[in-house]
């Protein structure tokens, strides 16, 4: 089942935005939850269960589109977000959470669906897995469940959502050589000697580097500068990998 969370002040348009999500899921017959919501306050206070995909007016009067973006991309950093407004001002912003897109109102019918079968190809492709050995053996972990990679004393440290920790054995290879695979086959870019990370954890860039979903501050060194242009290019298609994840 998958859930797909509306909010909007305005009650006719709410009731408007739900119907054309109603018919489309209907027609492409895909199991959905579909929770509609008068205000950000309310749907941050009675969403059980984070949603996979958010449709959120940005123009509303207690807590606005963007603000509500970021408090959901704080405990949803793979959610999807689609914004809707009547105004252009706030497509900059929309960039700061991550937007899947920006719609402008009256919203067509066509736009939105065409928006929710792409949020729906990327929901249900199947997700790229890298396999890790370990001291206790070998595990499976999700590439969008790695935040960032840390390299020390020839181990590999995995730090994964939910606060977990996963160590490799030791290897006698290079840190490049380990990352090769998640570099080719994922959002991932490398920050320093050190550190590889996942840019779709990747919150905000500041003075010292990436901010990520968990709160960790990683440097980018001079060395690796390049990593800022790699992850806004990232962010320019749309915050998207294209081909495994």
């Amino acid at each position: 089942m998958y859930r797909i969370s509306v909010c909007d002040d305005n009650s006719a348009e709410l009731e408007k935005i739900c119907d054309m999500i109603n018919e489309y899921v209907g027609t492409i017959n895909i199991p959905t939850k579909i929770s509609a919501f008068s205000s950000g306050r309310k749907l941050l206070e009675q969403e059980e269960t984070g949603a996979d995909i958010y449709i959120l007016d940005i123009i509303m009067p207690d807590m606005n589109g963007i603000e509500l973006g970021q408090a959901i991309r704080r405990k949803a950093p793979g959610a999807y977000i689609i914004f809707l407004t009547t105004s252009k001002d706030y497509a900059l912003e929309s960039y700061s959470v991550k937007a899947f897109s920006y719609l402008i109102k009256p919203v067509e019918k066509e736009k939105i669906t065409a928006e929710l079968s792409e949020c729906f190809f990327h929901i249900r492709k199947p997700k790229r897995h890298f396999v890790l050995k370990c001291a206790t053996g070998t595990t499976s972990v999700c590439a969008k469940d790695i935040i960032y990679i840390e390299y020390y004393n020839h181990r590999m440290i995995y730090h994964i959502t939910g606060g977990d920790t996963i160590e490799s054995i030791y290897f006698r290879v290079t840190f490049d050589s380990m990352i090769a695979e998640y570099i080719e086959n994922g959002p991932f870019v490398k920050s320093s000697a050190s550190y590889l990370v996942n840019m779709e954890h990747i919150r905000t860039v500041n003075a010292v580097g990436f901010v990520m979903s968990d709160g960790t501050v990683l440097p980018v060194t001079r060395k690796y500068a390049e990593a800022r242009k790699k992850y806004i290019d990232h962010e320019l298609n749309g915050g998207r990998y294209s081909d495994n994840l």
